[in-house]
């Protein structure tokens, strides 16, 4: 007897081979999906992380105006962080989900200042004093321990961004979107260190504004503006050269009044209003400013002759000196530079109303994105070599003069710089002014 083999039919045989394929096909598409879909939402949780760390140091901001003294703007303080955090997201192009006040730990805060935590020391955001809602969290608290978590005053804000991010493979197997979620907290605060929060511990405000980049004076006395930043913890010579745009401003801080006996009190009597970084700000005049009339010191009633004299006062000392980076003109009829956000970071105008630049180097406007922590010298320190920290009255080229023909000038050396937050009004009597920093902790 033989055997004989059922053969089996062809179509089974091909049914199966076409799962078999589609599988592999699915399979390819999955770990295509993988590949670009899950490198491209890796890249877009960096940038909305980005946008959020920037949102969140928008609302920061305006707590450090707040801290700063600033005035309670129209709507009030609750609605300008809504309003900063909302044109910061939009900026950014992502949505802010939720947004919440913290101190200066970064502990979210109830609506009566208490801690929105758990427990077991965890966050509780349900409980959580939300932005927008009509008013920052009260209370009484003073004095936060980080660690043993007490709470502060309001001082941070805690943002949870949320970006839609769509598919290009992964939608062949259904998933047509991916949702990216990230956040950050910002707080706001009296920085410690070169300028002290304290009474007593401060550093002044001098109303000059001096360019992020060192310069140096031609020959006829015009202002050279260079590619280097100015050197740190090293005594150098500030020129002030003659009027021209890019050059050392003397700052006004109530424009348009002013001249030099304003200065010189603007020096002895710190009286800027709190001034946010990055901002506009208005240049009285450029150059030397000889002279200045007398002013009296409000603290100690000693009475201080000219700009020079006034300055002197400091030598020794760490004074915060605004930094510009470019400039604008405004013409007759045209409004201010605008300084709010997103419009004062946004090219090509940065807020103003006109491309930047040029000017006549007075009666214009100076962009300051930072403050430098500024030791004047004097003849007591051995570095400045006999030097005292100002040279403005008359001609002092043997000590302004490096080859560039400038002959008045500051001398000193740069400590730090201040480049986010709100330097806070000058008030007199001792009080100073004082620098605050926006730091993202989260």
């Amino acid at each position: 007897m033989s055997a004989t083999r059922t053969p089996v039919p062809r179509s089974r045989e091909a049914g199966q081979a076409i799962v078999v394929m589609l599988g592999v096909i699915l399979l390819a598409v999955a770990l295509l999906a993988v590949t670009v879909d899950g490198g491209n939402v890796v890249s877009q949780q960096r940038i909305v992380q980005v946008g959020s760390d920037s949102t969140a140091t928008s609302g920061a901001i305006v707590l450090a105006q707040r801290l700063a003294g600033a005035a309670t703007p129209f709507a009030g303080w609750d609605a300008e962080v809504a309003a900063k955090i909302k044109a910061s997201a939009a900026a950014n192009n992502m949505t802010v989900k939720a947004a919440y006040y913290t101190d200066i730990c970064g502990i979210p805060l109830k609506g009566n200042g208490n801690a929105a935590l758990n427990a077991d020391g965890t966050e509780s955001l349900g409980q959580a004093a939300e932005v927008g809602r009509g008013s920052l969290p009260g209370g009484t608290a003073t004095a936060p321990d980080c660690p043993s978590l007490t709470v502060g005053p309001v001082a941070g804000v805690l943002v949870i961004g949320e970006k839609t991010v769509a598919s290009y493979i992964a939608g062949a197997i259904g998933i047509s979107s991916f949702t990216v979620n990230t956040r950050a907290t910002a707080v706001a605060g009296y920085l410690q260190g070169y300028c002290g929060s304290s009474q007593g511990d401060w550093c002044a405000v001098l109303p000059v504004a001096i360019p992020v980049t060192s310069l140096h004076c031609d020959g006829s006395g015009n202002p050279v503006p260079e590619a280097k930043k100015w050197a740190w913890n090293t005594v150098l010579i500030v020129p002030l050269c003659k009027a021209g745009p890019g050059n050392v401003g003397w700052l006004d801080w109530t424009p348009p009044a002013g001249g030099s006996v304003e200065i010189t009190c603007s020096v002895i009597n710190p009286n800027n209003p709190a001034v946010n970084l990055p901002s506009w700000q208005y240049i009285a005049a450029t150059g030397n400013t000889n002279g200045g009339g007398e002013c009296t010191d409000a603290e100690s009633g000693v009475d201080y002759s000219g700009v020079e004299e006034a300055i002197r006062k400091y030598d020794g000392q760490p004074v915060l000196i605004p930094q510009f980076d470019m400039t604008c003109r405004t013409d007759n009829g045209q409004p201010f530079p605008n300084s709010s956000q997103p419009a004062i970071n946004t090219p090509p105008y940065y807020g103003c109303p006109n491309l930047p630049g040029g000017g006549s180097g007075q009666n214009i406007w100076y962009r300051i994105p930072s403050f430098a922590h500024f030791q004047l010298c004097d003849p007591a320190i051995a570095a400045c070599g006999g030097r005292h920290g100002a040279y403005i009255s008359g001609d002092n080229s043997a000590v302004c003069d490096t080859g560039n023909g400038s002959t008045s000038c500051l001398v000193g050396q740069f400590v730090d710089i201040l480049s986010t937050g709100t330097v806070g009004p000058g008030v007199g009597a001792g009080t100073g002014s004082k620098a605050l920093g926006v730091q993202l902790i989260k």
